[in-house]
């Protein structure tokens, strides 16, 4: 049930409205991407892309199992393949539609200076891109923070507050989208904390 639930959701990410009686998935400009079907001895198989968001290698030898190698265009495209029996009569086309997933990006930056004692208050920022929502961490080179359901980029966030001085650099260490395609990740932010003054006396004449 859930894997039709995502299929569903994906579908109306894309703006799909059909009813396909088969889906599947996969992530843009990924490789190897196998397909087959139980072969009939003596018949031969036959296929297709109807929108070409991909390029189909054959399996040496054979004709009921396939390679595809999805380009880096999103979208959806269907899988189509049509039986040859072995007296050379033509079988109904059965499809396959595929989502196509744009991969995942996340960029973190923002700088910022604050006093100890103190966080940073909406300077640090990751730009996200592929299907929403993302599920991200972020880590400041201590604490990681894990965020998830994220559905608008830039997500903005803030700072731990600090009690010592020192500088802390932000880096996000995962993100993903609907369908865990690979994410890119890049980028950094830095806050600066500075100690307060020294205490003083107060001397009295």
């Amino acid at each position: 049930m859930k894997k039709i639930i995502t299929i569903l959701t994906l579908l109306l990410a894309f703006g799909i409205t059909k009813t396909f009686a088969q889906a599947d998935t996969a992530c843009a400009g990924s490789s190897a991407n196998i397909y087959d079907v139980n072969p009939i001895v003596g018949s031969t198989y036959t296929w297709s892309l109807k929108n070409n968001l991909g390029t189909i290698v054959p399996v040496a030898g054979r004709t009921d199992s396939i390679l595809i190698t999805y380009g880096s265009v999103a979208g959806i495209d269907t899988l189509r393949l049509v039986e040859t029996g072995p007296t050379g009569c033509f079988g109904d086309t059965m499809k396959l539609a595929v989502i196509i997933l744009p991969n995942v990006t996340a960029t973190i930056s923002g700088t910022d200076s604050i006093c100890v004692n103190n966080a940073s208050i909406g300077q640090l920022q990751i730009a996200l891109t592929g299907s929403t929502s993302w599920n991200i961490t972020y880590t400041d080179g201590t604490t990681p923070v894990t965020v998830n359901g994220i559905t608008t980029s830039p997500y903005i966030f803030n700072s731990p507050t600090y009690t010592t001085a020192g500088i802390r650099t932000f880096t996000v260490t995962s993100a993903t989208g609907i369908g865990s395609c690979p994410a890119a990740l890049s980028g950094s932010g830095s806050v600066s904390v500075f100690p307060k003054p020294a205490a003083v006396s107060i001397n009295h004449y």
